[in-house]
């Protein structure tokens, strides 16, 4: 078995761990074979090639910085899971001070090369075109890497049938544990069909690709607003979740913070006049979404508890089958909890040491929690074996995984049970308020709904 073959669980356990949902949007756009490059944007750093190897229905051959490799043994292990080394100009930079302005443009031939033998043995090979990992709320600008490796495997190694796959990465709080990831994938690319672009045209390309598959925002002012409208907008849109999901899908987020975005850009095109009543309008109706989320922050409710049933026999049916769920998976949650509180809290200490950029925690948190907790792992289960025995030793270990993934998820579910249950005592004891909440909800929606179609009219 290959290191990838062990390497892909452990993986999927940690990312499950971190964090609640990886959702994928057109998984099918993948091919199953042939040579592809898989082009993801790149917020979250290691975690970026973590998510999309996860996700990809075949082998990820991957690139990395050639500064990673100056450690032996990363380079053997990275070899060893398919990575290829790049030379890039801010690795060189920075290595070397004075050859700004003069990196040799033949640095990474060798790399290109590796590049195109993987892609005609009909491989998948995984690149960032940014270049660079970031927490900026919009694509960095698409570097020429990809379109010259792309051309190279074409020209220099006659690679055929060669794609393009745009991959968006949207985290909803990356650094943030229990939050959740959508991936979308894109229209590809077939690069035969760009044999006379220029590589600058294919670079274009890619950038538009990817553009139409991740969110863009001018400032991260810009970015906060829009999410925190859409958010709360597609929370009043959508149906109320079960206690399983808790909040309104990340696409659906998506969807309507597309819709925010081409309803502005349809009223920026209008005439003066009608441009100036609709802006009024609209900077109107987000106000109201912003005072009415910040009521129901003040208040700790969900906008999707606002229409719960209060009846009495509603309520007893909740806690009974609560109370009877909690019988089944409590136990094994405080059993996960148990054998994994002394890994999980050294990791979290370590994790948010030090400072740095949002990308950081999770990937912090993968990495030492992933020697960590196997470490507990070997020291629990032998010690198991000297109290007990190999054969209770073996039944211990195969209870470890699942205990703590219950007790993550059923952490979730507890979590919402009581916001939900909080909800039903609030409103239960002021009907009134219940019913302006859910008035003013109504209004949110209606005038939502006039405004975009007066837009598009």
């Amino acid at each position: 078995m290959s290191l990838y073959a062990i390497a892909k669980p452990l993986v999927r356990i940690g990312l499950e761990w971190y964090y609640r949902h990886i959702t994928v949007s057109g998984l099918e756009r993948i091919p199953r074979d042939g040579p592809v490059f898989l082009a993801a944007n790149h917020p979250n750093a290691l975690v970026d090639a973590l998510v999309v190897g996860l996700i990809a229905p075949r082998r990820v051959h991957f690139t990395a910085k050639a500064t990673i490799f100056a450690n032996p043994i990363a380079a053997r292990l990275l070899g060893l899971l398919g990575a290829i080394p790049l030379r890039r100009v801010s690795d060189e930079v920075r290595t070397n001070p004075t050859s700004a302005g003069a990196v040799d443009p033949s640095r990474n031939a060798a790399a290109f090369d590796a590049v195109a033998r993987v892609l005609a043995a009909g491989h998948a090979v995984l690149i960032f075109p940014e270049g660079v990992s970031h927490d900026a709320p919009k694509l960095a600008p698409v570097r020429t890497g990809l379109a010259r490796m792309a051309r190279h495997a074409v020209d220099a190694f006659a690679v055929r049938d060669l794609q393009i796959v745009p991959i968006g990465l949207l985290f909803e709080r990356k650094e943030s544990p229990r939050s959740r990831i959508l991936v979308q994938v894109g229209e590809p690319i077939r690069v035969e069909a760009t044999a006379a672009m220029w590589v600058n045209t294919l670079t274009e390309l890619v950038q538009d690709r990817l553009a139409a598959v991740t969110l863009n925002f001018d400032t991260t002012d810009d970015a906060d607003r829009l999410q925190t409208v859409g958010a709360t907008l597609a929370a009043l849109l959508e149906p109320t979740p079960n206690l399983s999901d808790g909040a309104a899908p990340l696409a659906a987020q998506l969807a309507v913070i597309r819709r925010l975005e081409r309803a502005r850009r349809a009223i920026d095109n209008r005439e003066a006049a009608a441009r100036t009543a609709l802006l009024a309008r609209a900077d109107a109706l987000e106000q109201r979404i912003r005072t009415f989320r910040t009521r129901l922050l003040a208040l700790q409710l969900d906008p999707h508890d606002l229409a719960i049933d209060v009846d009495a026999r509603a309520g007893i049916s909740f806690a009974i089958r609560e109370v009877i769920l909690a019988s089944v998976l409590l136990p094994i949650g405080l059993w996960g909890r148990l054998t994994h509180a002394v890994p999980i809290q050294i990791t979290r200490a370590l994790a948010l040491r030090t400072g740095g950029t949002r990308d950081q925690p999770a990937m912090r948190s993968l990495v030492i929690g992933l020697v960590l907790v196997l470490l507990a792992y070997a020291a629990e289960s032998l010690t198991v074996a000297w109290l007990f025995g190999n054969g209770w030793a073996l039944l211990f270990a195969a209870s470890l995984v699942p205990s703590a993934s219950n007790d993550l998820r059923y952490g979730d579910r507890l979590r919402r049970a009581r916001r939900r249950a909080r909800a039903y005592r609030q409103f239960r004891a002021d009907r009134a308020m219940q019913r302006a909440l859910c008035a003013e909800a109504d209004g949110i929606r209606r005038e939502a709904g006039e405004l975009e179609r007066a837009v598009v009219s």
